[in-house]
């Protein structure tokens, strides 16, 4: 208990004390929100999005807001943990544990396996988009290029120095995209029609059911939600003292995945429906450049890069120290021989997960699983681990042991209630879906 309260103190000290109360210190402040924002918004995301905005037009939009509700409400959840628990625990992994001791393996086994299967298809991205962009070399290759970039970024574990990279990508995606909606021009009257429910006849290669159950799991984040307190952790906002700017970060990334979810929706729509299904990133790309001219393939190739790069890059950073973590959870005699100090992460496994993420680029391989494929599937099959968080989550926000004066209102356990609700159906959907379309297809 002593080493989690040290590491706690001595992030709080790292990351200067909360903000002045007012809007632009807060904005010079956010840091947390954006990185696990660019976190979400990977290759999933921006196939996913195409294939619906290809396939439907406008008429599943609806999917995204309403299932960044429910994001918010649940990670929003997450970050209540780190600042009021009164077992000071700096961790969310240390209080899921705390639920049942068996939560420690469970997390340990499944961050260990989702590192891999993430990285699988988001280093594929990586590698298209610079072969997108560049040229000269094969996927493969390029997908070698952009995981030795990630090595050299994650391998101290150095948080600032990621928070900095991606405020300098979100820039320049949000540029992008601005760039892209404007030369291809939106259909203002069919984008706000998209926020109606409607759930459309099939017209690709997923039907539209396993479709919007897979841009619910993308959106939501599947296990990728833990991402946030593990930021905040990084960060120092560890007390209660940071409530306020915890929420105004959350927000404000919330909102940075609506726009870059919106705006890769548009352009798919615009770009892709009634002329061509998708089935590879190179479709969009070529049709983009057909409706654009020459600087259409950049754009897109461009924002995959950034979407791809900084899921690679924030995952594997995260995941990496939630294995340590939750090692440390089954193992204590381990926490104390690599005790944490501050912001570092004595233990060797550290370095070893983040190997093991990125051995994944020989995903990249020819005859590997095929691109979009893979990410919708991998997408489905992982939200049966979310369903296990949410329910230990809400378990742990409501003992007294854990979080003392600080247990969820009836309010928040409602809105986690209707997460869980919500997954378990997605879940239950998609992953009987998946398996008909994959056995279907064999």
């Amino acid at each position: 208990m002593s080493d989690q309260v040290s590491a706690g103190k001595a992030a709080n000290q790292h990351s200067g004390g909360p903000p002045a109360d007012n809007f632009l210190a807060y904005v010079r402040a956010f840091g947390p929100g954006i990185v696990v924002a660019l976190s979400w918004v990977g290759t999933g995301d921006l196939i996913d999005n195409s294939v619906a905005g290809g396939n439907y037009g406008y008429a599943l939009l609806w999917v995204l807001p309403l299932s960044l509700i429910f994001r918010f409400v649940f990670v929003n959840a997450l970050g209540k943990y780190p600042l009021y628990n009164v077992q000071r625990d700096p961790s969310i992994v240390r209080g899921i544990s705390r639920v049942h001791p068996a939560f420690g393996w469970l997390m340990l086994i499944s961050f260990v396996i989702y590192t891999h299967i993430l990285m699988a298809f988001t280093l594929s991205g990586v590698g298209v988009a610079l072969e997108g962009l560049f040229g000269g070399l094969p996927t493969f290759w390029w997908a070698v290029v952009g995981a030795l970039s990630v090595f050299a970024v994650t391998l101290k574990g150095a948080y600032r120095l990621i928070e900095q990279i991606f405020k300098v990508i979100l820039a320049v995606m949000v540029l992008t995209f601005v760039v892209g909606i404007a030369l291809v021009g939106i259909d203002w009257g069919e984008l706000i029609k998209g926020f109606a429910f409607e759930l459309p006849a099939q017209q690709g290669l997923f039907d539209s059911g396993l479709v919007a159950s897979s841009l619910v799991l993308a959106t939501l984040g599947s296990m990728a939600n833990l991402f946030y307190p593990e930021f905040l952790r990084e960060k120092g906002w560890t007390t209660p003292a940071y409530r306020k700017v915890q929420r105004y970060d959350l927000l404000f990334g919330t909102f940075v995945v609506l726009f870059l979810g919106v705006a890769i929706w548009a352009i798919g729509a615009e770009v892709l429906y009634g002329k061509q299904g998708v089935s590879t990133a190179g479709d969009i790309a070529d049709a983009l450049g057909v409706a654009v001219g020459p600087i259409g393939p950049y754009i897109f190739y461009l924002g995959l890069l950034g979407a791809a790069w900084t899921t690679v890059a924030g995952s594997l950073f995260a995941l990496s120290k939630m294995v340590v973590e939750s090692l440390h959870v089954v193992r204590p005699q381990r926490a104390e021989r690599y005790p944490r100090t501050g912001a570092r992460t004595a233990d060797p496994i550290y370095r070893w997960m983040i190997l093991w993420g990125l051995v994944a680029v020989l995903w990249s391989l020819p005859n590997a699983p095929g691109f979009v494929a893979l990410v919708v599937v991998a997408h489905v099959l992982t939200s049966p681990f979310l369903l296990l968080i949410v329910i230990a989550l809400i378990v742990m926000l409501n003992r007294k042991d854990i979080m003392g004066e600080y247990v969820n209102s009836w309010k928040e356990n409602c809105g986690l209630a209707l997460v869980a609700v919500f997954v378990a159906l997605a879940a239950a959907q998609g992953i009987g879906k998946a398996v008909t379309e994959i056995l279907g297809g064999a």
